[in-house]
């Protein structure tokens, strides 16, 4: 959700703003909804949120993408309890007696974001090895797979790991 908005066409502007809601809770989308329904000066009844976006015009479009954009970015910030640094090794992840490699996008003490172009469901536990740097012996962690997208899985660690 890092991309510039004014480079993309209105369908991936769309994409992105539905992306994002699909972040909010409910009555954050409800927020949303009246406040789109107050500017429309309509009363929202009967229109749905996808109806009153699309109702919009692209440029308002992407002006609340930038505003959701930034709403996402801080309020998943906040959500962390340990900083992340971004990380590239490659790492041995073993799960169901099957193991991959894979390289790491990022880490904290509680967790790391794993690229991945395999199947793996949230709730399942996995076993990681890596390295921190070359000089150091080998991490071998276990942690609970706690988000899956497109890009790969979010792995909580079941220990923290001591300072990175």
């Amino acid at each position: 959700m890092s991309n510039n908005e004014d480079e993309l066409n209105i369908y991936e502007v769309n994409s992105l703003l539905f992306q994002i809601i699909s972040f909010m809770s409910e009555a954050e989308r409800g927020n949303l909804k009246s406040t789109l329904s107050s500017k429309l000066s309509q009363t929202g009844h009967g229109k749905d949120l996808s109806s009153l976006i699309t109702s919009i015009s692209e440029a308002k479009r992407r002006e609340l993408l930038k505003k959701l954009t930034n709403w996402y970015h801080s309020k998943h910030l906040e959500l962390r309890k340990f900083p992340r640094r971004p990380f590239s090794p490659t790492v041995e992840l073993s799960t169901n007696g099957l193991t991959y490699m894979c390289f790491i996008q990022n880490i904290s003490n509680g967790g790391v974001f794993i690229h991945t172009d395999f199947s793996i469901n949230i709730d399942q536990q996995i076993t990681m090895t890596f390295s921190l740097s070359r000089a150091e012996k080998d991490i071998k962690v276990s942690g609970k797979v706690v988000r899956v997208d497109s890009q790969g899985i979010g792995v909580k660690f079941d220990k923290l790991l001591p300072d990175i």
